[in-house]
């Protein structure tokens, strides 16, 4: 076997690998520039004390750009040093005798410093429901900076369901730039761009490459021809950031491209990431996770592109 035939085997080994996305994904907060613990409980309304404890912080401590924290959900209390069940109590306005029975304790237990606690009455599962729904309604802010156009839509109706009006506005916002062709953008890459503003407190998506009704060298099978697909960044959001977080979406394709200013997203039926050093305008040069494009040569590139995997 050829050199070339023996490295393109390796990177079709290593290229895919399934990742498990959070029942939750959008109950994490990545921080950013000037953020504290104080400022990110309000967004998400929850004390700081108990989103200090599900992260085990002090109510203190100070935060690091990029840091990811746990977001307690709303009905689950975690302990804080020097908390008792009587004060938890108290503090969430039930009985102790409620308390415990929720969580199996008795009255007299010791608890532990970061232990999850459930409030009586807590579901789980309508708790979540509505945690998507509320995300799902959110305002979404979109620029072109190739045309300078922006767009501020609300992609979802009440319920969780895809705005058909939004969805018309949106499509015209990502329609192809050279031929001016619109394609409704799928409901699944509506709700990513959803998970996107939410997680990152509103700020806005900037547009490298929608629909394209031309694609290139990927062949038909670029998911940016069926309106499946969006290479992006977010606004003072360093690149590394914006992936990691796109990586915990469900079914999702996730393309990091370290040379280049964007982060690629699209919706399949399987989670997919790549790494693609090109440069603009170079073909594909696709390495496993972790791999530097030093030792290779510039012009060796995969024989598997992900648009079709």
């Amino acid at each position: 076997m050829s050199w070339n035939g023996a490295w393109r085997a390796i990177v079709a080994m290593f290229l895919v690998f399934l990742l498990h996305a959070p029942a939750q994904a959008q109950r994490k907060h990545t921080v950013q520039q000037g953020q504290t613990l104080g400022a990110i409980a309000k967004r998400h309304r929850v004390s700081v004390t108990n989103l200090a404890a599900a992260n085990r912080l002090k109510k203190t401590s100070s935060l690091r750009v990029g840091q990811v924290l746990r977001v307690p959900p709303k009905g689950v209390v975690y302990v804080y040093p020097g908390q008792t069940l009587t004060g938890i109590a108290q503090l969430n306005k039930v009985s102790v005798k409620a308390l415990t029975q929720a969580n199996g304790l008795k009255p007299d237990s010791t608890l532990r410093v970061g232990q999850r606690l459930e409030l009586p009455g807590y579901n789980a599962g309508a708790k979540a429901t509505k945690a998507r729904n509320s995300v799902l309604s959110g305002l979404v802010s979109l620029e072109r900076p190739a045309s300078q156009e922006t767009l501020r839509v609300r992609l979802f109706a009440k319920g969780g369901k895809p705005d058909p009006k939004a969805r018309q506005r949106l499509g015209q916002f990502l329609r192809d730039r050279e031929t001016g062709e619109v394609k409704r953008p799928h409901p699944r890459l509506m709700r990513a761009l959803a998970y996107l503003a939410d997680h990152f407190n509103g700020r806005t998506i900037m547009v490298v490459s929608a629909y394209r009704s031309k694609t290139n060298d990927e062949g038909d099978s670029s998911r940016h021809s069926t309106g499946e697909a969006i290479d992006i960044r977010v606004e003072g959001v360093p690149n590394e950031v914006l992936r990691d977080y796109c990586m915990t979406l469900n079914k999702v394709g996730v393309g990091y491209y370290p040379r280049s200013s964007f982060v690629h997203i699209d919706v399949r039926s399987k989670a997919v990431y790549w790494v693609d050093w090109s440069r603009p305008g170079e073909p594909p040069l696709y390495l496993p996770p972790g791999e530097s494009p030093d030792k290779y040569d510039a012009g060796v590139s995969s024989a598997v592109s992900p648009a079709s995997l």
